[in-house]
């Protein structure tokens, strides 16, 4: 098996705040909900969507602060999907499970059954290809419609998809013509770090619970969340997905690198965040608390 390494430094000062505001949040809502009796359905959504839009937020936040508003100017818009051919997207286990409910909800029996028989003919194509295969092999995420070059899941795609990004389509198209595993891309560096971070933040909170993470293979593991409800074994600490040769071996990278963060978080040491909130704003955690649950309640 070849050891990959994670693309995110985990100890970097810069990013630790993020994973740490996170994994509290997610650690006390999931705390919350389960004492509380929430469904598991209800669980998996709430995190998924949770770590999402505060990932797409603080991303947006520091991006726009750190550039002074002269912003790399971004070349994805909709129906390119160059991405979408020669990208593996490693997402969570709970992302991937919220993407198989929204499916099964926003989508008729019958185009829920062409989407099983696509994702399990990709997912057999993908299983044992490494990095640079899977590129060259050019074999499309089952989620992408091919005629408009759209995610049919955009809504609730996972953060891997929502942090990637590019300030050159001609790159872009070079690298899937060549399939190239990995592109060297125009990118702007708080986009892709600090939403990572947050995924982060939320898997490490999620493993401190003894609850699988993973990251998964998106294209191998449709197939299983499309044809099962799986939310109840997840919640109850089973691993439900499958792993892909690439998943297996990123996974190694990310159970060290997630191992340490338990233990960071465990033992008090991810605090950097925590402690300048409390001397700005002695009861800041409170007031953010209350305020998630207000908005929660609104929606």
């Amino acid at each position: 098996m070849t050891e990959r390494r994670v693309g995110l430094d985990h100890r970097d000062p810069m990013l630790r705040p993020f994973i740490e505001v996170e994994a509290k949040i997610v650690r006390e809502t999931v705390g919350e909900m389960r004492a509380g009796g929430v469904p598991a359905r209800e669980v998996v959504n709430e995190v998924a969507e949770l770590v999402q839009q505060d990932a797409e937020r603080a991303a947006n936040t520091m991006s726009e602060r750190l550039s002074g508003g002269r912003r790399l100017p971004l070349a994805c818009v909709e129906g390119c999907s160059y991405c979408c051919w020669t990208s593996t997207v490693h997402a969570s286990a709970p992302e991937i499970l919220r993407i198989g409910s929204w499916l099964k909800e926003h989508r008729s029996p019958e185009e829920l059954e062409a989407l099983t028989e696509r994702a399990g003919t990709a997912a057999k194509q993908i299983a044992s290809l490494d990095l640079t295969g899977r590129a060259r092999a050019k074999i499309p995420c089952p989620l992408l419609d091919i005629d408009t070059g759209r995610c049919t899941a955009y809504e609730v795609r996972p953060i891997s998809c929502r942090a990637y990004h590019s300030g050159s389509v001609e790159a872009c198209k070079k690298a899937h013509d060549d399939g190239e595993a990995n592109p060297v891309l125009p990118i702007d560096p708080p986009l892709f770090k600090v939403a990572h971070a947050h995924g982060f933040g939320m898997m490490t909170a999620l493993a401190s619970e003894g609850l699988d993470v993973g990251p998964y293979d998106l294209a191998a593991a449709l197939p299983v969340v499309l044809a099962s409800d799986l939310d109840e074994r997840w919640l109850a600490g089973e691993k439900v997905l499958p792993h892909t040769r690439l998943s297996e071996d990123a996974g190694v990278g990310y159970e060290a690198v997630l191992g340490e963060l338990v233990a960071d978080l465990r033992e008090g040491r991810l605090d950097v965040a925590e402690g300048i909130a409390r001397r700005l704003d002695p009861e800041a955690r409170r007031k953010d608390r209350n305020r998630r649950k207000r908005e929660k309640r609104r929606r």
